[in-house]
């Protein structure tokens, strides 16, 4: 072999592992919208579309750190009028704080209550949007908590800035479209979910006037984007090698047991070979 092609396999191998370095680049990089790596990137399903409400997410930093792709996250990349608020006593947080005091908005809170207003159950606004919508003009601004169901009791525990905001609700009842995840019960519905519905009944008051006439309607792609997230993690469970949406899965042999040795369940027979027999 004369030195031309030593020089030209070198090059080739040269190359060969600047593109696998290239590829290996790509895959991990990641896309800040949807949080996940640009190869498994949600973003091209998602359609942002505009709301006169602005929904603002009350996220638990467990729910912001470990889910990449929560339906919270996907809400917030659909929606364009919407943001994130992370904490877990909310009287703290600036954000909140400068939130209540705004005087050009109209704050209410998703959460059952037996005072809650229902957004679903007429076509025409309740008496409180009607004054404080209408006739003074305000902003709906629509808080919802996401979290698991301990955590969001934990934040109305502590926050007590959200206990005496006017509540909203709805009269009927939804069944829940996430398979993959224990709820209380069928009729719980995520924060994805409960922003869809939350915008159907708005549109029925003749609230959501931009997404009235829509064919078809534009908050439909929430529930699309639903139905992709539980695909892809149902896939994902099936997949070792697709990282979850709480990260890497720690890849483990069939052949491999982890075993934890626990000192003080060992019985020995032999009380010369036994720890407590050396003392």
């Amino acid at each position: 072999m004369d030195i031309n092609q030593k020089i030209t396999i070198l090059s080739d191998e040269k190359a060969a592992l600047s593109q696998k370095d290239a590829d290996k680049h790509i895959r991990r990089e990641t896309c800040y919208t949807c949080w996940r790596k640009k190869s498994l990137c949600f973003c091209e399903h998602i359609k942002p579309f505009p709301t006169q409400t602005e929904f603002v997410l009350l996220m638990h930093p467990k729910e912001a750190k470990k889910q990449k792709l929560g339906t919270g996250r996907l809400s917030h990349a659909a929606l364009i009028n919407s943001q994130i608020i992370t904490d877990v006593n909310l009287d703290h947080n600036q954000q909140m704080k400068d939130l209540l005091a705004d005087p050009t908005r109209h704050v209410m809170l998703m959460y059952p209550a037996a005072d809650a207003v229902s957004i679903d159950e007429s076509e025409e606004y309740p008496t409180v949007l009607q004054r404080e919508i209408i006739d003074k003009k305000k902003k709906l601004t629509l808080l919802l908590l996401d979290a698991t169901w301990p955590c969001a009791k934990k934040m109305m525990k502590l926050s007590t800035c959200l206990h005496h905001l006017p509540k909203v609700s709805f009269t009927q009842t939804y069944k829940g479209r996430f398979l993959i995840k224990h709820q209380p019960n069928e009729n719980c519905l995520s924060t994805l979910e409960t922003i869809y519905h939350s915008i159907q009944g708005l549109k029925r008051m003749g609230h959501e006037k931009e997404l009235i006439n829509q064919d078809p309607p534009l908050e439909n792609n929430l529930l699309e984007l639903m139905d992709k997230m539980i695909a892809f993690q149902i896939k994902c469970a099936t997949d070792p090698n697709i990282p979850s949406s709480r990260g890497t899965k720690s890849k483990v042999r069939p052949t491999q047991v982890r075993v934890r040795a626990k000192r003080h369940r060992l019985f020995y027979y032999d009380l010369e070979k036994s720890p407590v027999g050396d003392k």
